[in-house]
């Protein structure tokens, strides 16, 4: 039998999710339903209580939602690298 591969895990931003589904005019039961889960399980994530989820099911919500970038719906933002020196701005 060989070892089971660590599942991805990714913290999810439930408002941000909220307003992505609502603005594409879709309703919790029906994400739900094309995502295979209980509607519950998408209130969960988008009022806060369930914040992690499987890149593979974030990867089917942000297809869903038509999200394009999928930094989007990330609970915290990727960290971007500084352009330029801080002290090279105009004082």
């Amino acid at each position: 039998m060989s070892p089971k591969k660590p599942r991805s895990i990714v913290e999810i931003h439930g408002f941000a999710t909220r307003v992505v589904r609502e603005a594409r005019g879709r309703k919790v039961a029906d994400l739900a339903d094309a995502l295979g889960v209980d509607r519950s399980y998408i209130t969960h994530i988008e009022n806060g209580t369930k914040r992690r989820v499987s890149a593979e099911f974030y990867a089917a919500l942000c297809n869903e939602l038509l999200v394009e970038d999928h930094r989007a719906l990330l609970a915290v933002a990727p960290e971007r690298e500084y352009i330029g020196k801080p002290e090279e701005s105009a004082a």
